[in-house]
């Protein structure tokens, strides 16, 4: 399997080198509330910009709250032109509350842009946890890697991302 970057025997290590081996670690430094709304969109602060024939392994690690009114939250992810596959998706199923016994969990693998129910705990500030992550191939088109994210039901009680969420990426190719 290739790396990235190629290094060769004999060359010489710099600080850009060596800087261009280490992951790209995004995370969110306050919360991001929506409320109303189950429209998709992308999170203003887990987003990167993916180049072009590329190749990268993507974790997200999602700290999300949704109160009474708002069961839950919805994610997709929006990618690069030309890229196809699949994501992994890790958390509480959609029908989980903080009445429902633990273990209830979803486990499963979509498409990028297939969006994905997670369950909440009916609280706007406790925080639960889904984990998304995936390997993910550029072709021709550079372009931007972000999670979208919305409320699962339209609710003035608003759903929070919340600070701390991130998104880790790691070229290897």
């Amino acid at each position: 399997m290739s790396r990235y970057p190629s290094i060769y025997a004999g060359q010489r290590l710099t600080g850009t080198l060596l800087s261009s081996m280490l992951p790209n670690m995004i995370q969110k430094l306050a919360n991001t509330d929506r409320s109303s709304t189950t429209t998709l969109a992308d999170d203003p602060d887990l987003t990167t910009t993916l180049e072009a024939n590329a190749r990268y392994f993507v974790e997200i690690e999602l700290w999300y709250a949704a109160s009474t009114g708002s069961t839950g939250i919805r994610t997709a992810w929006t990618v690069p032109s030309g890229v196809t596959g699949n994501r992994s998706a890790l958390g509480m199923a959609a029908t989980v509350s903080d009445t429902t016994p633990a273990g209830v969990g979803r486990w499963g693998v979509h498409a990028y842009t297939t969006t994905v129910f997670y369950g909440d705990r009916q609280s706007s500030t406790n925080l639960s946890l889904a984990k998304e992550c995936s390997m993910v191939t550029t072709g021709s088109s550079a372009g931007t890697l972000a999670l979208q994210w919305a409320q699962d039901t339209s609710s003035a009680d608003a759903c929070r991302v919340g600070a701390g969420s991130l998104m880790r990426v790691t070229r290897l190719a």
